[in-house]
């Protein structure tokens, strides 16, 4: 969340959150068959996106972007982050710094509901691929044929019973691919590739990242931008 404001304040975008009048977009909760809880909340989060008067809505969570687009209804257009910083890199608003280490090789994980439920595979890319230097695989399955984290949709929400467990397959996927490093756009693959990776014995062999984590490290910034940033961490120290 602060890579993705610090990449909106660093474009000069007008944003903001709604803070406390945010409920959960209902996602998982319609999937579940709670119809009459998610029509609570998607209403309740259509009222308080009006009141703010948005013209767009842009969100870092997959399963937010796939309820807002799908299941709501009258609210402004949303886009997810990767969308947004796909347009950006292509109009050459942001600059890249290249990469620092050559031993990271980096494999993008589509995350299930931005790549098979919505299409959204070459935005994540692109972006990746604007970094100088910067070494992608591609793991076997990818694109619409892509392998879910093991969190997928309500997966996250009971202990399945498997010999051996999906997000560890994953994570075995990028390193048979070559990869070290994993980036995917999506909270929920964040969260159970994390937890694969210690599953699988592979900690400090393979790390993972969001999409707006690598942006934010490699994002070429002014000068002026940079002072703030270090005036701001060093006061009071």
């Amino acid at each position: 969340g602060r890579a993705t404001a610090r990449i909106l304040h660093h474009l000069g975008k007008n944003f903001g959150i709604l803070g406390a009048a945010e409920k959960d977009s209902g996602h998982e909760v319609r999937r579940f068959g709670e119809e009459m809880l998610f029509m609570a909340l998607r209403d309740h989060n259509t009222e308080a996106i009006k009141e703010s008067g948005v013209q767009r809505i842009v969100t870092a969570d997959p399963h937010a972007y796939n309820a807002l687009k799908h299941d709501y209804k009258d609210v402004p257009p949303v886009e997810h982050i990767s969308q947004v910083l796909a347009r950006e890199a292509r109009a050459g608003n942001l600059q890249f710094k290249p990469v620092e280490s050559e031993d990271r090789v980096y494999a993008y994980h589509d995350p299930c509901y931005l790549g098979r439920h919505n299409q959204v595979y070459d935005d994540p890319r692109d972006v990746i691929d604007s970094i100088p230097g910067l070494n992608r695989v591609e793991m076997q399955r990818s694109r619409d044929r892509s392998f879910c984290c093991g969190g997928g949709g309500l997966m996250l929400f009971y202990e399945p019973k498997e010999e051996q467990r999906m997000g560890v397959v994953r994570v075995r996927m990028a390193a048979d691919a070559g990869a070290n490093v994993i980036v995917t756009a999506c909270p929920f693959c964040m969260v159970n590739i994390e937890d694969a990776i210690k599953v699988a014995g592979m900690e400090g062999k393979m790390s993972v990242l969001d999409l707006t984590e690598l942006v934010d490290q490699h994002l070429v910034r002014e000068v002026a931008e940079e002072t703030e940033k270090l005036e701001t961490a060093t006061c009071g120290g």
